[in-house]
């Protein structure tokens, strides 16, 4: 199968996203769905990296996950996590997933986890953070990729699933900066550059409430 590609280029304001992406990459082959994404962030690589191992907390960083726990910690670096997400594409394709995935930290920098398809309703699956201290803030290089367990009916075609998954991304990476401005560094004292957790939030589902209600869903829990 050809692979198809969707690719953005944005630089859009920090207040209208929540973040500054400035690249986008979705590809679809042999049933495999690929993002790679690149952003800025305006909170420190030690506060984003709290806030995306909170691992009871997922739903707060993912509209669509209904629950998440951890399953057990292998070791000090190392964690199953158990996610469900309810997600709809279009309105018209809706499912509930389940998601165990094995997260492996190198604090503060990197994050990896990786599916484990007999426990999951995905055949494979990982997830790859990497944050870069950059000024104040986090350069973010993120890639994902995703293999259905599931049927995908025809009518959705690749090019909403893409949409979707990308869009859910991007609300996700806003709602990750937006956590970890109001997260405590170092002292216990906020970041100083950070402005009200509430209000980024507010801004940024404001900005994308259309694109949701036309392309809702998206899988990816990580």
């Amino acid at each position: 199968m050809l692979g198809l590609v969707v690719t953005a280029s944005l630089l859009t304001s920090a207040a209208a996203m929540g973040a500054e992406v400035s690249r986008v990459e979705v590809i679809h082959q042999d049933n495999v769905y690929t993002l790679s994404l690149e952003a800025y962030l305006e909170a420190p690589p030690a506060a984003v990296f709290s806030v995306i191992t909170d691992y009871p907390h997922i739903q707060d960083l993912h509209r669509r996950v209904r629950e998440s726990r951890v399953l057990r910690r292998i070791d000090a670096r190392t964690t199953e996590v158990y996610t469900l997400v309810r997600g709809c594409v279009a309105a018209i394709f809706c499912k509930s997933l389940r998601r165990v995935e094995r997260v492996t930290e190198i604090p503060p920098t990197e994050l990896t986890a990786e599916i484990i398809p007999e426990d999951s309703d995905l055949k494979s699956g990982t997830v790859h953070w990497r944050l870069l201290a950059e000024g104040m803030g986090t350069r973010l290089q993120y890639d994902s990729a995703m293999e259905p367990d599931f049927w995908v009916p025809p009518l959705l075609g690749t090019g909403l699933m893409s949409l979707s998954f990308r869009n859910t991304t991007e609300d996700m990476i806003a709602r990750v900066e937006a956590l970890a401005r109001d997260r405590s560094v170092g002292g216990g004292q906020p970041w100083l550059g950070a402005p009200c957790m509430g209000k980024g939030l507010r801004s940024t589902r404001r900005a994308r409430r259309h694109t949701h209600e036309k392309y809702d869903g998206g899988y990816n829990a990580l």
